[in-house]
Formats: C-alpha cells, structure tokens, sequence
C-alpha cells in the first residue's frame, strides 16, 4: 500500500485550520496521519528507535507552537503541510546530529529494506561491512536525494504521490531518484573491490 493513511488536499485544509482554531480533534488527527512518516524518518537520519521517537514528539511539540502562524497554500494543501512538517524533522535531525558531534548510522532494517538473502552466520561479518558502505553512500546524497529515496523505498510512494509532497513536478522527482541511485551504486563501488548483490541492486529492477 503506497500510503497508511488518506491524506487529500481537502482533510490537511480543514485539520490545519482546525489545529488553528485549537481543536484536540484536529491536533490528534494530524498527529495520527503523519506521525509514523515521520518517525521512520527520523529513524534513518538518526539511527536510534528511542532518539526518533524523542524527536517525532518535539517535532509536534513545535507544530503546536507554530501552527498558528502557518501559511496554508490552499491550492496545494497536503504538498505545503508535508514540505513544512518534513523541514521541521530535518531541522531537528540536523540539530541532533550537531550536538552529538557523529555522523548518523543507517542500517538496511532501518530503511525497511532487505538483501536478497539473509546472512547466514558465515557472512555476518560481511553484512556489517555492507551495512557501513551504505551509510557512507546515503551521507553522501543530498538532503532532497534522501527524501525521494526514503519515500520511494521506505515509504512505497508512487513518483506522483512524492511530486505533490515535495512541491515538484514527476520528472524532477525522476531526476533525483535516478541521480540518488546513481550516486549511491557509485560510492558503494568504489568501497569494493567484488560486486554485490545488495538491495540497491534490487529496487533499480
């Protein structure tokens, strides 16, 4: 299923003004619409289920605080209040990650993605050096790059479905997956002299 929940221009119009107008209803409602996006997120910025959680929670914590404020593009409801809530999680993650002075750990269990075939116990040793390779090669995309892969391959979103969150047409959404997977099949080359079968290699399929 591309997304858990329905989420169309007419409900985020009508929540954010009810979250405007100090309506619970509406604050829990949004709560329940966008909270494990965002969580898995933060889980792949982050590397931690715990530190994710503590984050999703002061990432609503500052839409309640702010939410008053916000400027609705009543023409693209959903895609505005996605871009907005997405930016506050990587802010948060940026911070996180500052503070703590080390760079993020992403893991295949992480991105809900899988090798072809489980490590037996002989090749764990070589999945841990895999699962490093891709955390180098995630650090190296871009801010937008890691977006458009977490919604494609985490998310199952469709190009349509993330060109109206992210505010962008579906072939500018084709160029930065196309350039993402370009990128990380590179990187995780040069880290190794024998080609793997990874999941990289399965979701380009």
């Amino acid at each position: 299923m591309a997304m858990q929940q329905a989420i169309n221009d007419s409900l985020i119009a009508d929540l954010v003004m009810g979250c405007q107008r100090g309506e619970t209803a509406a604050v829990e409602r949004l709560y329940d619409l966008y909270a494990d996006r965002l969580f898995r997120y933060l889980l792949v910025r982050v590397g931690d289920r715990d530190t994710a959680a503590d984050l999703t929670t002061e990432l609503f914590l500052r839409v309640l605080q702010h939410i008053g404020s916000f400027k609705l593009n009543r023409e693209r409801p959903a895609a505005t209040v996605s871009a907005w809530l997405y930016r506050i999680a990587a802010n948060l993650a940026a911070e996180h990650h500052r503070s703590q002075w080390r760079r993020p750990w992403i893991s295949l269990e992480n991105l809900g993605l899988r090798p072809i075939q489980e490590p037996g116990p002989d090749s764990l040793a070589e999945r841990h050096e895999e699962l490093g390779q891709l955390a180098d090669a995630m650090s190296a995309l871009s801010e937008e790059q890691r977006l458009v892969v977490i919604a494609k391959f985490v998310e199952a979103m469709s190009n349509s479905e993330i060109a109206i969150w992210m505010g962008k047409t579906e072939g500018a959404i084709k160029s930065l997956q196309h350039r993402a997977l370009r990128t990380l099949a590179r990187t995780l080359r040069s880290q190794t002299q024998q080609p793997r079968q990874t999941w990289l290699s399965y979701a380009r399929k």
